[in-house]
Formats: C-alpha cells, structure tokens, sequence
C-alpha cells in the first residue's frame, strides 16, 4: 500500500513537475472563496441587489483572470492577470450598459448579443496570443453579464465587481508563496543529469545488454525529459539562466544508447578490454562528472586517442569502439549548460506583415456565431431550464480545426457523462451533509487546473463534479433537474461539431500533407547546406525544427479526423517521436558529413577515396528522403556499408577524430533511413505521404 502510494505521489509530480500548477489552482481556490465573500458583504450595503448575485460576479471575474493566465514566471503573470483584469471590466461595463438601456426586454437582449460576443471572441483566434485567450475569456463571462442582470441589470455593480475580482486574483496570485519555476526547474534538471550519468556507466560496463532493462532504463531517461520541457516551458520565452535544455537532453539520450547499444555487439574480449583500459575508464569518468555537474573541470577536449583504429581487432569491433567514442564526444559537448533561451525565429512571421483585420479569424467566426445562435434557440425552443449550458458547451469544444472540435467534444461529452454520474453517485450519501458536499467543491477546484492543459477529459468530469454538487448544493436544485447538465452538453457538443463539419470545415488531410512535403524538404535541404558561420548554422537548425513542431501540432488534429480512437488511445504518438528523432538525426548526420569534408582536407591520404566514398553515403540519404516525396520504394545500395566499414582501418594513421566522425556519418545516416521506413509502414501517416505534386527545393 505504502509503495502503491508512493508511486502515485512520483506519477503526480512528474505529471506536475514542482506542484506549479496545483499551486496555481490552490490560489485559484482561495480567489474564489475571497471574491465570493467580497461580494456577498458588499451586497449587504446595496440596496435591491442581491449579495449572492455580486458573490457569482466577482467569484466568476477573478477566477476566469487566473484560468487563463498560464503558468509562467511573476512578471508574466502580472502582465497577463492585469490584461486579463481590464478586457473583463471592459465587458462588464458595456453588459451594464446594455442592461440598463434594454429595459424590460433585457433577457432577449442580452442574449442576442452573447451570439455577437461569441462571434468577436472567436475572431480573435487569428490573433495568437494574449488576445486568444482573451477572446474565449470574453466568449465565456458574458453569460456572468447575462445571469447577472436578470431580472434587472445591477448597473455599475457589474464592472465594480470585476474590478474586485481581478485585484483578488492578482493579490493571491502575485502576493502569496508560490513556487519558484527556476528552482523547479533546477531540481528536474539535477535528476536528468543524474539518472544520464547512471545510464553511461551502467551502459559503458554492458550491465544494460538485457532488452527489459535497456528499456526501463530508457524510459526513466523518456519520463525526466518530459519534466524537464514542461518546466522549460514555465520559465518563459527569455529565461535567465543557463542549463539543459530539452533539446540537448534528447540529443544526449540519443548518444547514451548508441554507447549501449555499441557495448553490447562488442565480444566479450573486446569489452574486458575496454574496461582493462585506464584511458577508457577515464574518459567515461569525466563524461559522466560532466554530465552530472554540468561543467567540466579545466578541461576542454576529451581525450579519445583509447578508441584509436588497432589493426589486431577485426574491422566490426573497431568500428563499435568508435561509435562509443564518438558517442562519448557527443557527450561531452552536449553536458555543458547553455543558453535555455529558444531558438530564434528565422523568418518573419507571415502575420506580422499583415494587417490585424486581415489575421482575424474570419471563418471560425462563422462558426461559432452560426453555433451560438443554433445552440441558443434550441435552448429556447425547447424551454431547457439551463439552456445556457448548450451555448457554453459550443465555446469549449469548437476550435479552429475540424479534428481538434472531434477530438475536444469526445472529451467533453466523456468527461462530462463521468462527472455527473459521479456526483449523482455521492450526493445521497452525503445528502445530510451540505457543508461537507460544499468542502468537495472547493477541495475539487485546485485539480481542475491541475489536469486542464494535460487532460482535458479528467478537467471537464471535475468541472461537470463541481457544477451539479455546487449548484444543488447553493440552489437546492432536484436530482432530476440536474441530469439536462449531460444532455445540454452532448446538444452543444453535437452543435459545435456540426458547424466545424458543415461550415467551410477546416480539415487537416490537405494541411498534414503540405506540413510533411515542407518538412521533408526541410530535412533535404538542411542536409544540402554547408555549416558556414554559427549564427547560420542556428538558422538552419531552427527552420528545421519550426517544421517538425508545425507537423507535430497538426498531426493531433490529423489523427483525430483520420482514426479517431488512437488521438485518444495515444496509439499514434510512437509517430510524433519519429518525427522529431528525424530531424536530430538529420542535424547529427550533417554536423558529422561536415566534420569528415574538414578533416579529409587536412589528411590528404586517402582523401579522394574518402569522399567518393562520402558522396555515395549522401546520395543515398537523399534518395531516401526522394523516395517519400515522389511515393516511389526506396532503393538500397549494395555494398555501401560494406564498403564504409572497410575504410575504417584505412584511417588508423589519421587519428581517432577522422575516425569516429566517419563512423558516426553512417550511423546516422542509417537512423535517418529507418525513421522514414517507420513512417512510411505506419497506414495512419502513408496517407500524408500522398500528393499531387513535388516542392521544389531551394
């Protein structure tokens, strides 16, 4: 039991590196409870307007100014909550305008222009940004304005109250104790490098030759990585420290199994060699102090002279000494901290030379404007007693891509149907107990935010949890009534999806298409290009990787269209990492073609066989990367390798830099063959490889 605890404990903290966002939704909580209470008191000093209606409106401001600030460090957030803060107090003034001036005809007013509302809020999209947020923020609390200001609008109480609530939200938030994101991160970081240190020497010693342990141990490698981008992702866009960053623990990992992998097809000779060997024993020493440490102590260069070509050996055990050489020297490099900042943009984004009306998101306007107003006189027609909850289902699931509505409207509907289910399940037994069913709304309110941006169907069963308990609770609403909180939703979400399906539906077969030729093309060209200065190397690397993270992005919405089950299953996620290993392994490959042409040209021996021999070794890269452009079988080469690894004991007298940079030039290549078989043998992805016609290449 006590293990089984303490497991869950390890899966919750590497799901929330840090706590960050419990945290976040502890304050959430407590902005909540103070705004409410706020509002409740400063109802009592007003007469005609009911304290419980100025507790909903501050309650509802200060919590939408904190759901949609993310994560991030003080600065930001004190940015991103003050902004948040004025478009709601914006909102709230113009919905007391309105109010005041409609009426007796208030109720229809109100209404008709929450279509509008949802409209223009959606039309942010295009935006990017603070104003996407800011757009389905506004989207949501006018339905605060609606309810507020029935059966009369409270006027100036209704912006007053925003206003109490948004400096709730920033007092708790920014005043309060919150976790340091450097120090979370740091604290990751440290259990990266500890666990990668384990791995080489347990790898350099072959104590990783079975398949079991060679993959849990990779596996706690794959699992630390994935903390150590979240929390990279929380610093912010300019962090101001150095460390490792996300990409250079992938490209280690990459390196740490080739030392593996590279043991392990040693013979038993070869290995009690090796470890006979002081130089060797050495340099896998300071490798694995750097890796820990992160900085090395005086000196610059490993030495690697222990993996020098030994004619004695047979070519295939020379040609896996170098690979652990080489590996280590790649190592070695990429232990040092570094800058965490991302890579910057290589080209000017198309939307910064456009105008802002033109960025509008026009078409997803369409469709939640057309979805708002279907949604709305439904719930009218059929006199639904929160037919609300069929407009506000419609915001949450329409998206701008037709797959990610599929995708976000099963998760809905599920996370919903469990969350009613649930609080119907509890609320007898506790049906004696209002206090306690209200200490399990507000206790539920902090894993809202814990699961919102990593699973959205667990956020939505909470949500649902807290909806029905809360309103029975507060309003003493019947079982009965409650159960339309599930067929209000699956209505919204069938109209929501209906609109992103029937309404210039924005699919994503024509855009994964276009995405994976543009990526490929990429990968050609980057490996075309001669590494001249730094600053161009960057430039190409960033292109490079700007490709495969606009694939990634819309594979989700691509699989959901195409196979439904493996978006939400994660069958298909095997592909994403292929995707990514690609270019790595393309960036590794080039950056070892470019080592070999420099050090040919300073040892002349042998040089133009060396090359010839290199030129094959490209063009057969090349014609791997053809073969899924045109749709044609890629064809093999015989003897390549062959013929590669017979050069090896060639370079004996060249010295072991010439050496393993040759021979990490063919292991890349071949990871750079595999992973495009692997995405080819997939039926999911072959259907993206299918196309009209070849981009050209520049």
């Amino acid at each position: 039991m006590l293990q089984h605890a303490r497991k869950a404990l390890a899966d919750l903290l590497a799901y929330d590196p840090g706590a960050l966002r419990l945290v976040r939704g502890v304050h959430l909580m407590l902005t909540v409870l103070a705004a409410a209470t706020l509002g409740n008191v400063i109802g009592g000093y007003v007469p005609g307007v009911s304290g419980f209606k100025l507790a909903v409106m501050a309650a509802a401001s200060g919590a939408h100014c904190l759901i949609f600030t993310p994560v991030a460090t003080r600065r930001q957030e004190i940015t991103s909550i003050a902004a948040m803060g004025a478009i709601l107090i914006s909102l709230f003034s113009v919905g007391a305008l309105v109010g005041t001036l409609a009426g007796a005809s208030i109720s229809i007013v109100l209404q008709v222009l929450w279509v509008g509302v949802i409209a223009l809020g959606f039309s942010l999209d295009g935006l990017g940004g603070v104003w996407q947020r800011a757009g389905r923020m506004i989207s949501i609390c006018w339905l605060f304005v609606f309810m507020g200001s029935l059966p009369v609008s409270p006027g100036v109480w209704l912006p007053a109250m925003a206003i109490v609530g948004a400096l709730t939200a920033f007092t708790i938030r920014i005043c309060l104790w919150r976790p340091s994101t450097e120090a979370t991160y740091r604290r990751v970081e440290a259990a990266n490098r500890k666990v990668m240190a384990a791995f080489l020497k347990d790898a350099s010693q072959g104590a990783l030759s079975t398949r079991q342990s060679a993959s849990d141990a990779l596996k706690d490698l794959s699992d630390l990585r994935a903390e150590l981008r979240t929390c990279a992702q929380l610093l912010g866009p300019k962090p101001a420290l150095k460390g490792l960053s996300p990409e250079a623990a992938t490209m280690i990992e990459l390196a740490l199994d080739v030392v593996r992998d590279a043991t392990n097809q040693l013979s038993n000779e070869a290995r009690a060699g090796l470890s006979r060997d002081a130089a060797y024993l050495g340099s896998v020493r300071a490798v694995s102090d750097k890796l820990q440490s992160g900085s090395a102590s005086g000196t610059r260069e490993l030495a690697t002279d222990w993996a020098k070509p030994d004619p004695a050996l047979a070519s295939g055990e020379q040609f896996q000494i170098l690979r652990i050489a080489q590996a280590l020297r790649r190592l070695w490099l990429l232990a040092e901290e570094a800058d965490l900042e991302p890579l910057a943009a290589t080209l000017s984004a198309e939307g910064g030379r456009t105008a802002w009306w033109r960025r509008l998101a026009w078409r997803l306007a369409l469709q939640a404007g057309v979805a708002a107003a279907a949604g709305t006189a439904l719930g009218v027609a059929l006199d639904l007693s929160h037919a609300y909850w069929v407009t506000l289902t419609v915001i949450i699931v329409l998206t701008n891509s037709l797959g990610t509505t599929l995708q976000k409207t099963v998760q809905r509907t599920v996370g919903t149907a469990v969350g009613v289910v649930i609080a119907m399940a509890v609320d007898p037994v506790l049906a004696g107990a209002p206090e306690l069913r209200l200490g399990l709304v507000i206790a539920a309110i902090p894993a809202v935010i814990v699961f919102m941006d990593r699973n959205y169907t667990i956020a939505s069963g909470i949500i649902s949890f807290l909806v029905v308990m809360g309103l029975q609770t507060l309003e003493g609403l019947p079982l009965a009534e409650l159960w339309a909180r599930l067929y209000d939703t699956l209505l919204g979400a069938a109209i929501g999806l209906g609109a992103a399906w029937l309404l210039f539906p924005k699919r994503s077969g024509n855009s994964i298409r276009v995405l994976m030729d543009g990526y490929l093309v990429a990968c050609a060209n980057f490996l075309k290009c001669e590494t001249h200065s730094e600053q161009e190397d960057r430039r190409d690397l960033a292109r490079l990787r700007a490709a495969a993270t606009q694939l990634i992005a819309t594979a989700d919405a691509y699989r959901a269209e195409q196979a439904p089950w493996s978006s939400f299953s994660g069958s298909g996620k095997k592909l994403d990492v292929l995707v990514i290993v690609l270019a790595n392994y393309v960036v590794l490959y080039r950056q070892a073609r470019t080592a070999v042409r420099r050090e040919t040209e300073q040892s002349p021996t042998g040089a133009a066989e060396l090359e010839t021999l290199a030129g094959r070794l490209d063009d057969r890269v090349q014609d791997a990367l053809s073969a899924v452009l045109k749709g044609r079988p890629q064809e093999a080469v015989p003897g390549l390798a062959e013929d590669w690894q017979e050069a090896v004991p060639e370079l004996s007298g060249a010295g072991t830099r010439l050496a393993t940079d040759w021979v990490a030039m063919l292991y890349h290549a071949r990871k750079v063959i595999r992973c495009l078989e692997g995405l080819r043998e997939d039926k999911l992805w072959s259907g993206a490889f299918e196309r009209r016609s070849v981009p050209s290449s520049h």
